[in-house]
């Protein structure tokens, strides 16, 4: 690998594990001469600057690709500015340039939560396969459900089926900052079995990065528009949240962990990480991984040991897509989950079970999309109940499914969210 290849792929690995405000980012798209988070007027008079030799280029002046800034570039950013342009060129979560050719008519969508972004960008109309056999998730993906399944590993999935449905992109599964290790990898396989498709590798998950990718990926679908409707809402939620924790002391910050299975936990730079320090809480895993490890991003397992050390004040334990959410009846599963915790002998005297803070979370209010601000409305809720007296979990979970999931479904009566339950927590509901 060449050497300034291999620095800008630390460079994006650092970049998208490090978290910042929700708007603090430039937006990668190729057009974005002054680097900022837009695409506007201000890049049409900057790339007319570089070409006047009043400034120096910058990487993303170069507006349609093709190695050197001029007039074209002018062209090409007014034409995606009105909406004709007829290639996009942007700079995915793994740091390397991609170019979709415009409209996408016809799109697979193979990641966990990149087609639930398609639909809150209103374009579930394009989709002709999807990743997983999501047919018990009818309630909550009803057009979904229905389509083809072509699998999420790259070494599994299937290609041929792919192939035969002509997309124009494929959304692969590449979309959460675990990737930083071993993505381009993945990437490299989907390449060599889908040649001349473009690939979009996004991330859909990580707080951090969301608002960046839902502005690109509408620009990339041609749904501008609906992107900054849900930025709007994403991100007033998160800077809230961000605003409101950032004045806490360490020490005002509960010891917490959330887990998956027994002792696989999420460290602070993965998405539910990220869920816990946006709600104010303190991850126990920072006294073992740091920012600057790419692991930083993932789920580790973690000896028992130093969880009985660390003596948590709130264990979270994520309870999986298909034993609870929308199409779930009863909270049994999430229960026995919640015991299966509470009955470890070495956790017997652990501040988290003694306090019977033990508590039990869906995927569905966690993983990407909108759906991780309704998991920190909820954590942030049970950690600081008076530092957000005035926010309604529950409003704001209602709200995300109403207005961008577009189903009917009152999550205040049905569905398996939460063990124990909200009307059970010590918080004012």
């Amino acid at each position: 690998m060449e050497p300034n290849r291999l620095i800008w792929i630390l460079i994006y690995a650092f970049v998208i594990l490090s978290p910042t405000n929700a708007a603090d980012f430039v937006l990668e798209i190729y057009g974005n001469a002054n680097m900022d988070e837009h695409l506007d007027q201000a890049d049409l008079d900057y790339i007319r600057d570089i070409v006047a030799g009043k400034t120096e280029p910058t990487k993303l002046a170069d507006a349609n690709f093709d190695g050197q800034v001029n007039e074209q570039d002018v062209e090409q950013l007014q034409a995606i500015l009105d909406g004709r342009e007829e290639k996009l060129t942007f700079i995915d979560m793994l740091g390397e340039p991609v170019t979709v050719n415009k409209p996408i008519r016809r799109l697979v969508n193979m990641g966990y939560n990149g087609v639930e972004m398609t639909r809150i960008l209103g374009a579930e109309d394009i989709l002709v396969a999807y990743g997983q056999d999501r047919a018990d998730h009818a309630i909550f993906f009803p057009k979904f459900a229905e389509l083809s399944f072509v699998g999420t590993d790259p070494n599994d999935c299937d290609y041929e089926k792919i192939i035969s449905l002509k997309p124009d992109a494929v959304q692969t599964n590449i979309e959460r900052a675990s990737f930083a290790v071993g993505g381009l990898d993945q990437k490299r396989i989907f390449e060599k079995n889908l040649k001349d498709i473009p690939l979009i590798c996004l991330n859909m998950r990580e707080q951090d990065t969301l608002v960046k990718n839902v502005r690109t990926y509408g620009y990339i679908l041609d749904r501008e528009e609906e992107a900054e409707e849900f930025i709007d809402w994403y991100s007033g939620y998160y800077d809230l949240f961000l605003s409101r924790t950032a004045s806490l002391s360490e020490d005002e910050k509960p010891r917490c962990v959330f887990e998956y299975t027994p002792y696989y936990c999420y460290a602070s730079g993965s998405n539910l990480g990220q869920v816990l320090a946006l709600a104010g809480g303190k991850n126990i895993l920072d006294k073992k991984i740091g920012p600057d490890d790419p692991k930083y991003g993932s789920m580790l397992d973690i000896e028992p040991e130093f969880i009985v050390k660390e003596n948590p004040e709130y264990i979270f334990k994520a309870v999986g897509s298909w034993e609870s959410g929308y199409h779930v009846d009863n909270t049994s599963a999430m229960a026995a989950y919640q015991e299966q915790v509470t009955n470890r002998t070495e956790l017997a005297n652990a501040i988290a079970v003694r306090e019977d803070n033990v508590h039990c979370m869906s995927y569905w209010i966690l993983i990407g999309a909108g759906n991780n601000i309704i998991g920190t409305a909820y954590v942030a809720k049970l950690l600081h109940p008076d530092l957000f007296e005035d926010i309604d979990p529950v409003a704001i979970h209602q709200e995300y499914v109403g207005r961008f999931c577009r189903i009917d479904f009152n999550v205040e009566e049905k569905g398996a969210f939460l063990y124990p339950p909200y009307d059970r927590w010590p918080v004012e509901a």
